[in-house]
C-alpha cells in the first residue's frame, strides 16, 4: 500500500472517530436531561413487578418476543429484588449511540441501583416513541460485593 493511500485512510478513520466522540458526547448530554429521569421513573413503577405495570412500559417489539410463561418467571425473578430505593449511578453507552446511526434510535444505561435486596447492577435500552421512553430490553443482577 502506498504510504499515501495509508496516510490518507488513516486521516479519514481518525476524522470519523473524531466526528463519532463529539456525537456521542451530544447524544449523552441530551439524553441526560430526558432519558436518565424516564429511567428512574420507570425503574420505581415497575419496580412493583406488577405485570400490567411492566407490559405497559415494554416496546410492543420487546413484548411479541417473550411468551406469556417466559415473563410470569422473569417477574418472579425479579420479585425478589424487591422495590427501588435508589438509583446511584447510569453510565451512557456511546457505543449503543454510535450504532444507532445506521438503525433505530436506541440508548442504553448500565449502572448501579439499590433494591430491598442489595445493591444490583441494572442495563436498560430504551426506544423513544411519541415522546415517551419505552423499555427495549432490561436486565438486573445481583452486584458483586
Amino acid at each position: 500500500m502506498q504510504v499515501h493511500t495509508l496516510r490518507f485512510v488513516v486521516a479519514v478513520l481518525l476524522t470519523m472517530a473524531i466526528m463519532l466522540f463529539f456525537y456521542t458526547s451530544r447524544e449523552k448530554d441530551y439524553y441526560s436531561k430526558s432519558a436518565e429521569p424516564a429511567i428512574k421513573q420507570i425503574l420505581i413503577e415497575i419496580s412493583s413487578w406488577e405485570k400490567p405495570v411492566f407490559l405497559h412500559h415494554l416496546a410492543p417489539e420487546t413484548r411479541q418476543t417473550i411468551n406469556d410463561e417466559e415473563f410470569d418467571k422473569l417477574m418472579e425473578h425479579y420479585r425478589s429484588f424487591g422495590r427501588l430505593h435508589s438509583l446511584d449511578e447510569l453510565n451512557f453507552s456511546r457505543t449503543m449511540s454510535a450504532f444507532s446511526l445506521i438503525g433505530e434510535k436506541r440508548i442504553n444505561y448500565s449502572g448501579d441501583a439499590t433494591f430491598d435486596s442489595g445493591p444490583v447492577s441494572l442495563n436498560i435500552t430504551l426506544v423513544e416513541r411519541g415522546g415517551y421512553f419505552l423499555v427495549y430490553s432490561f436486565a438486573l443482577a445481583k452486584a458483586e460485593k
